[in-house]
């Protein structure tokens, strides 16, 4: 049998049309330009097949001859017990599925267990002035489309000087805490930011009873600082779109889209665990300070008269309201 393909004198780049003749047992014969070169076979340094690409013969006087993959070389690579692994692989369907199984395992643990991890690591070594100046940047960026605040000065300012007092009276927190009054579309809201800011949205304040009930979602927010749950939010979305585009090579527009909403759904288990632990931390924040959390279980109940229509619960980054006025009232 007769392998036709490309030989190179010791060092040298210089091609040579040849043939390599396999026909011997535990021989092999290069012939060249008139030439023939025989080595023993084991003598020969044979390159590990990998899929389609050329294999080569290398002889111990430094010819080497380069070889296309047809079916016939890898039938006498086969025979000669000169396989690779990869090739065994490759033609084995159950360690393809072994393999793929193995890839969706490393997969879906980073994401559920390397990524948070990394996250939670990340946002507490982040400078502190670091996570403010992503506050000031987010507040920045909302305002370009809420309105300043209605409730008069007086108004604002008891409700910072109860905050400050409620600060006071519990843990210690990883951020200075500003509470920031807005107008918007959104509703009754609030949000807490990195770098220790609440934005309380009239809304919000109007939709209260009292102040035990507007200082239960105020306690909820600082919940969310305790955490960290923002900065680790925008550490873990950081570390995802990086692994996207080192998965996926680019990052284009549609990339971006499809995993977008992939990550919508995937992570809004992640969400409703944060807000189950600010919700936590706002129930005993409230047994602290007023010795009941039932203002909180009030509050809920207001949110849940202000929906007209509840999203399913698997579509929403929040627990069902249900879950979380019964946690309340236990």
């Amino acid at each position: 049998m007769l392998f036709d393909g490309v030989a190179f004198p010791p060092r040298s780049s210089e091609r040579h049309p040849a043939q390599l003749d396999v026909t011997q047992a535990n021989a092999l014969s290069l012939r060249v330009d008139g030439k023939i070169i025989s080595c023993d076979q084991q003598c020969a340094d044979v390159s590990a097949p990998v899929g389609n690409l050329p294999v080569r013969f290398k002889f111990p006087d430094g010819w080497v001859f380069v070889v296309e993959r047809t079916t016939e070389v890898s039938h006498w690579l086969e025979r000669n017990r000169r396989s690779s692994k990869v090739d065994k692989i490759e033609a084995n369907w159950m360690a393809w599925l072994l393999s793929v199984l193995v890839c969706i395992g490393v997969v879906l643990g980073s994401y559920f267990y390397a990524l948070p991890w990394a996250s939670d690591k990340v946002a507490k070594t982040l400078p502190d002035y670091v996570a403010v100046a992503l506050g000031d940047k987010i507040l920045e960026s909302f305002d370009n489309s809420w309105q300043e605040s209605e409730l008069s000065p007086q108004a604002q300012q008891e409700i910072r000087q109860r905050v400050t007092q409620h600060v006071e009276q519990l843990e210690a927190l990883p951020y200075p805490v500003e509470v920031v009054f807005r107008s918007s579309e959104l509703g009754a809201n609030a949000f807490a930011l990195p770098g220790g800011k609440i934005v309380l949205l009239d809304e919000l304040v109007a939709l209260a009873d009292n102040e035990q009930q507007l200082d239960s979602i105020i306690l909820h927010e600082l919940g969310h600082i305790h955490h960290r749950h923002m900065v680790k939010k925008l550490v873990h979305s950081s570390l995802l779109s990086v692994g996207v585009a080192l998965l996926t090579g680019e990052s284009s527009g549609v990339v971006d889209n499809l995993a977008g909403l992939g990550v919508f759904f995937i992570s809004n288990g992640h969400s409703r665990e944060a807000e189950l632990e600010a919700d936590a931390y706002a129930r005993q924040a409230m047994l602290t300070l007023y010795g009941s959390s039932e203002p909180m279980a009030e509050m809920f109940e207001l949110f849940k008269q202000q929906e007209m229509l509840e999203p399913p619960e698997w579509m929403s980054t929040h627990p069902d309201f249900e879950q979380r006025i019964q946690a309340a009232r236990e």
